[in-house]
């Protein structure tokens, strides 16, 4: 006996000892109404928008306005009739060293921003 009839026997035993109700195209069709119905239901949800956080956007939005509003009203009041005689302090900086530090400035700046954006926080997350 071969390898090929070893297994073609072991095979037909198997069978006969598993009784296994054939599945027809009934059972494909429920497991494919099933999986629509999940998709459907998932896209209702996504498409369904957060009032709790509609709401929270709303008030925290509201606030910064009136934050706004009495910084600028208040800070009006404060400094109307306000004479600020202040010598500039004298810092001898050649030009070449402000330029280099306006464009160091810059530079920080831009990487600081760039650090927010998704690809920043992916390399971020990449380094970490």
């Amino acid at each position: 006996m071969n390898k090929h009839e070893i297994e073609a026997r072991l095979d037909r035993s198997l069978d006969n000892q598993l009784r296994v109700p054939r599945l027809d195209r009934r059972f494909d069709a429920a497991v494919w109404a099933r999986i629509e119905a999940e998709q459907q239901a998932s896209v209702r949800a996504a498409a369904k928008p957060d009032s709790a956080a509609a709401w929270l956007r709303a008030s925290n939005t509201a606030g910064m306005i009136v934050a706004a509003i009495l910084v600028v009203y208040f800070g009006l009041r404060m400094l109307s009739g306000v004479e600020l005689d202040v010598p500039t302090p004298q810092v001898s900086l050649t030009e070449t060293t402000a330029k280099f530090l306006g464009w160091g400035i810059a530079a920080a700046a831009l990487g600081f921003g760039l650090m927010l954006t998704p690809m920043g926080r992916r390399l971020r997350s990449m380094l970490a």
